[in-house]
């Protein structure tokens, strides 16, 4: 049941012919109060093969989570905030997810995140709801609106957008068995007085673009990182100190705060006006002057000393996008999940993606089988041009 396709049930639902609307879905699971009110809603969706719970079942961790998109005003409008980027401000659960699975391995990450405390839900936003947790391997539990639960038909939009998202990945559940690939590894233990500056640091790295690895520090793995940031309040054990100096040695780059303590090598010439550079081995070693107290800078800061050189996605013309690298346990097959949070995809788009492939294919919730796409490939990396194409979309190339 973990691996199920959650519906949170509106409450104004009370009539079992209301469970009807789930036939031909992916929803398998419906959550509603345990009020004997439901009792009629509960037996229809016996009888439909759906099962009903007022809590998510075993094997799951569920967090309350943002609706993701770009912010908007009270009157609709996106609000023009400053970001990492320079562009509007984008909420997204990604982070929150890949958290998750990080600190409880096995378990199913479910997002609690119903529409609220927004003037407009384009139809497009709830396929974007969907994807944004899909495609970091979570679940986005269904929801609606107020408005939309009142007078909702089985062709309204919303619903039709909503669950033709649902339906496309609960068909591509080998997708959550695709690790993410990163460069950057954040390590902490997110939580008592690292849990503000580990959690946000997540979510702005994600913000910048950077693709990351969340690093539970009781169970540090840094395989296939370029850099590792530690910005924790208290010091490293002795054994992840030692770990991390292995990395550093072996080509790595240590971002870390004075709490880290001495650290060994020579002293280089640093440009950067709040990291000290030492070489030791065939790596680096970065060492705040300060204790870091602001996550957003502290994240950028991350971006410009590991290098764009670096970047596994970048994506031209996209406006506010994310993105999430996954591999195969094979290796040989690589998903990248691209999305664009203002509810619409660009007119056109190019995604470079660093790595050596032989095939580009794409396919979205709207055209759910693989199609060619005109790509060019080079030794180190493809770059993919994007046709006009909707909030999410998948690319799967072969190496």
């Amino acid at each position: 049941m973990s691996a199920a396709t959650p519906f949170r049930w509106p409450g104004s639902w009370t009539t079992p012919d209301t469970v009807d609307l789930l036939q031909g879905t992916a929803v398998d699971l419906i959550l509603l109060p345990e009020d004997r009110v439901f009792d009629r809603v509960r037996a229809r969706a016996r009888e439909r093969g759906i099962a009903s719970a007022v809590a998510p079942p075993e094997g799951v961790a569920m967090a309350p989570g943002a609706w993701p998109g770009v912010k908007l005003s009270r009157g609709g409008e996106a609000e023009f905030a400053a970001g990492p980027t320079g562009v509007p401000w984008v909420d997204s659960n990604g982070w929150l997810v890949r958290l998750m699975r990080a600190m409880h391995p096995g378990a199913a990450a479910w997002i609690d995140a119903p529409p609220k405390d927004r003037a407009v839900f384009p139809p497009a936003s709830y396929e974007l709801a969907v994807a944004d947790a899909a495609a970091h391997g979570g679940r986005w539990i269904l929801a609606l609106d107020s408005a939309l639960a009142s007078h909702i038909t089985p062709d309204a939009p919303a619903w039709k957008r909503m669950m033709a998202a649902a339906s496309f990945f609960a068909a591509r559940r080998a997708w959550m068995e695709c690790t993410p690939a990163a460069t950057l590894g954040v390590v902490s233990d997110f939580s008592g007085p690292n849990e503000f500056m580990g959690q946000e640091l997540l979510n702005l790295v994600a913000r910048s673009g950077q693709q990351y690895r969340v690093v539970p520090k009781a169970r540090p793995d840094f395989a296939g990182l370029r850099a590792i940031l530690y910005a924790d309040r208290d010091a490293p054990s002795p054994a992840l100190r030692r770990q991390a100096l292995a990395f550093v040695e072996a080509g790595g780059l240590l971002i870390a705060a004075p709490v880290w303590g001495a650290a060994p090598g020579r002293e280089v010439a640093a440009d950067h006006p709040r990291f000290a550079l030492r070489a030791h081995g065939k790596g680096r070693i970065a060492l705040a002057h300060a204790e870091p107290d602001d996550p957003w800078m502290l994240a950028n800061d991350s971006a410009v000393l590991v290098s764009h050189r670096y970047d596994l996605v970048r994506c031209f013309n996209s406006g506010s996008f994310g993105a999430c690298y996954t591999v195969s346990p094979d290796r040989v097959r690589t998903v990248v999940h691209v999305l664009f949070y203002a509810d619409r995809g660009p007119s056109e788009a190019a995604i470079r993606i660093a790595g050596s492939f032989r095939t580009a294919r794409i396919s979205t919730i709207d055209r759910p089988d693989p199609q060619p796409v005109r790509a060019q490939f080079a030794r180190d990396a493809v770059e993919v041009h994007l046709p006009p194409v909707p909030p999410y979309v998948a690319i799967e190339l072969t190496a």
